[in-house]
């Protein structure tokens, strides 16, 4: 697995680190499946061909995550933009499922007044 840069928001696999502070279109939120843990944050990558593909999620990779994850598209501004290209990519399949899950879920919270 190639190596991400390590920075003040994230280590070198590109998760995410405790306390960093990221605008909300650098992220999306993800629970996994069968759990009561709370969401977690991936890393958004722009680039396909600089996500690494298991800590940080990209239109290529989005799909896969949800097998096992609830991917939150549209609690994040990066979440909707990536539900939005994987829509276009995708015309023809019934792309409202993930987004209508996550609108009827208890205690989603507005993209914009989400800071952790």
């Amino acid at each position: 697995m190639r190596e991400m840069k390590n920075t003040q928001s994230h280590d070198e696999d590109g998760v995410i680190k405790p306390g960093a502070k990221l605008s909300g279109n650098d992220y999306v939120l993800v629970t996994l499946r069968d759990s009561g843990d709370p969401s977690g944050r991936i890393l958004l990558v722009r680039k396909g061909f600089r996500c690494i593909h298991g800590c940080t999620i990209c239109v290529e990779c989005a799909e896969s995550w949800e097998l096992d994850h609830h991917v939150h598209y549209q609690q994040t501004g990066g979440g909707r933009r990536l539900r939005e290209a994987l829509n276009a990519q995708h015309p023809a399949a019934d792309n409202a499922h993930p987004a209508k899950v996550d609108s009827t879920e208890p205690g989603t919270i507005e993209a914009d007044s989400y800071r952790q």
